[in-house]
């Protein structure tokens, strides 16, 4: 990993600054993706043909399903066996969608496709429950099994490891070159790490934090996350050659992270504090850009409140609060908020 050139570095930087230039004098149309049941939806992921996947269900949580937004209606993509509740949280260009379903028992890691539904994955040795989070285009999984970081490949479930010190990790993204994201426990604390070639990388916190944790990376290997300790918590992307840097948040806020990044460096995520958070997308040129900012013709009484995917097209995944008591320039006392009407998912595309 070590030995990415700086002309390469270069390069990605200036794609990055070329695709902030353009999202910096774009504008967004915001769609609504409705509801399964009980008024509330999260949304966690958006493939390149603009699907998109997250789970509904009540306020509070109850009977939430996994969905699939695919221009129309959400389509409920069902639980297993003896489940109420569960939860996608990827899909890719194939249409393939991963996520989590309870059953009478336990937790279980699931793929779906519109031929064969739900299935089941199967777990490491001696464990009981699964969660998948994160896959590529090539079909592989990732997530967790047991307590331990799993890679699904085909009908081969594999344990990623811990760190030195460690007896716990998860796997949050993967690209197509086999390099994983997550987090994993260690003598020195809970560190964001990559997978890479069968070894494990500490990432390491940012300065002055104790611990961190990876979402995502992209095709040129670009992770990005965030670090926390005693000053908040901070998003940050990191690069072989460039290590962690953490990104700005908007004014003072002392919570920031980093959710989504697409080919181009694009990177969306959340800025806020205890009073609230709002949707942001970062840009090299001008740091953390309020999303509420760039939607043209949105509801006067919608605050997005955070962004969690963006595709190759620039289309972005968020969910926020559509109520009259509140306004998109200000804050919101987001739990009040969110458990009294619910959150809804959006689908942001630029023009």
């Amino acid at each position: 990993m070590k030995c990415i050139q700086y002309t390469a570095v270069t390069v990605l930087l200036g794609i990055m600054f070329v695709s902030a230039q353009a999202v910096a004098q774009t504008q967004y149309t915001i769609r609504d993706l409705g509801v399964l049941r009980g008024g509330s939806a999260r949304v966690h992921g958006i493939n390149n043909k603009g699907q998109v996947v997250g789970g509904s269900g009540f306020v509070y949580g109850a009977d939430r399903h996994a969905f699939l937004f695919s221009n129309g209606p959400l389509r409920d993509l069902q639980r297993f066996s003896g489940g109420d509740i569960s939860e996608a949280f990827a899909i890719n260009d194939a249409g393939t969608v991963v996520g989590a379903s309870n059953t009478a028992v336990s937790t279980a890691a699931f793929t779906w496709t519109s031929a064969a539904g739900l299935r089941m994955l199967p777990l490491l040795p001696g464990t009981n429950a699964s969660q998948a989070f994160g896959e590529n285009q090539l079909g592989d999984v990732v997530g967790i099994s047991g307590t331990h970081a799993a890679l699904w490949s085909g009908a081969t479930v594999t344990d990623l490891g811990v760190l030195p010190g460690g007896d716990w990790s998860e796997a949050h993204g993967i690209n197509d070159q086999h390099q994983i994201v997550g987090y994993s426990s260690s003598s020195a604390g809970n560190h964001a790490v990559l997978w890479n070639q069968g070894q494990i990388l500490d990432l390491g916190v940012l300065s002055g934090d104790d611990s961190s944790r990876a979402n995502l990376i992209n095709a040129q290997g670009v992770a990005i996350g965030a670090s926390e300790g005693g000053n908040g918590v901070h998003a940050f992307m990191w690069s072989a050659s460039a290590g962690l840097q953490a990104l700005p948040s908007l004014s003072a806020d002392d919570y920031t992270e980093a959710f989504g990044i697409n080919s181009s460096g694009q990177i969306v995520g959340i800025s806020g504090d205890s009073l609230g958070t709002r949707a942001v997308i970062w840009l090299p040129s001008q740091g953390a850009v309020d999303l509420n900012n760039l939607i043209q013709d949105g509801p006067p009484t919608l605050v997005l409140t955070g962004a969690f995917a963006i595709n190759d097209a620039g289309q972005i995944v968020a969910f926020g609060i559509n109520e009259s008591e509140i306004g998109k320039n200000q804050l919101t006392q987001s739990d009040r908020n969110m458990h009294h009407a619910g959150t809804r998912a959006f689908l942001l595309t630029p023009h």
